[in-house]
């Protein structure tokens, strides 16, 4: 905890806590499978951020022990949940949420980074909590957020990765899809590429097999997302199913 006495404040977590639990008791009364939160600008200006309750909704665990995790999208973005509830089915892991923020383009890899939205279990990707909240710091907002809170920073662990994103082509949906891998560095390579974005944001390095170029020109999306492991053949089989184009950026 990074307490700073303005952004980030007791009081401050207790209200993003209180807003996990309150969302959790829609989530029952509603019946929601899954769900997305526009914070800007009500929440983030005038209340205080989600990114604490949005994380631990994409945990699969909260202090009570282990549960279920509950697909959440920041920014409301829905096709985002969409796939993000669709990876969770295939994979049965958390799903990641990410910016598609910058490209390091010397070594080739990608930070996917936004906010505080990566639930924490990508910080180690173990069974254990303990291990990956070891990994896990809460910064004070920063200024595009004034209610304050805590960010949720992490780097995320290394391993094979599949990234996939439902877009929409003239109003039909496409599942976007390609393999990837998560890399970390030393200490200070790692620090020194974070503070090319936003430092106190959770961030993963992400390599694409895919090329830049055609990444850019054909990715229909600012957010991605991603779950372990090569699920490739689940997902073109999910496609063949429900009739949804698949766009692959690789093969094999």
């Amino acid at each position: 905890m990074h307490y700073d006495g303005v952004k980030l404040t007791p009081e401050l977590l207790e209200r993003q806590l209180r807003s996990y639990l309150a969302v959790r008791e829609l989530i029952d009364e509603w019946r929601l499978d899954f769900t997305g939160i526009k914070g800007q600008p009500e929440l983030t200006t005038h209340f205080v951020t989600m990114d604490v309750t949005e994380a631990l909704l994409n945990d699969p665990y909260d202090w009570r022990g282990p549960k279920e995790p509950h697909v959440c999208a920041t920014e409301a973005d829905m096709d985002g949940a969409l796939t993000m509830q669709l990876l969770k089915h295939v994979a049965r892991t958390p799903v990641l949420f990410a910016d598609v923020r910058h490209h390091h383009a010397a070594r080739d890899v990608w930070d996917l980074c936004n906010s505080g939205q990566h639930a924490t279990w990508y910080a180690a990707r173990s069974d254990d909590p303990a291990e990956n909240l070891a990994k896990v710091h809460l910064y004070p907002e920063v200024f595009f957020f004034p209610a304050g809170g805590g960010l949720v920073h992490h780097l995320g662990a290394p391993g094979e990765m599949t990234l996939a994103r439902l877009t929409r082509e003239d109003g039909d949906y496409r599942l976007q899809l390609m393999l990837g891998e998560f890399e970390t560095y030393d200490d200070e390579t790692n620090e020194a590429l974070m503070r090319q974005s936003t430092r106190e944001w959770p961030h993963a390095f992400a390599r694409l097999d895919a090329e830049a170029d055609d990444f850019l020109s054909r990715f229909g999306a600012n957010h991605i997302h991603a779950v372990p492991g090569d699920r490739r053949a689940e997902l073109r089989a999910v496609c063949r199913l429900l009739g949804v184009r698949l766009d692959e950026f690789t093969q094999g």
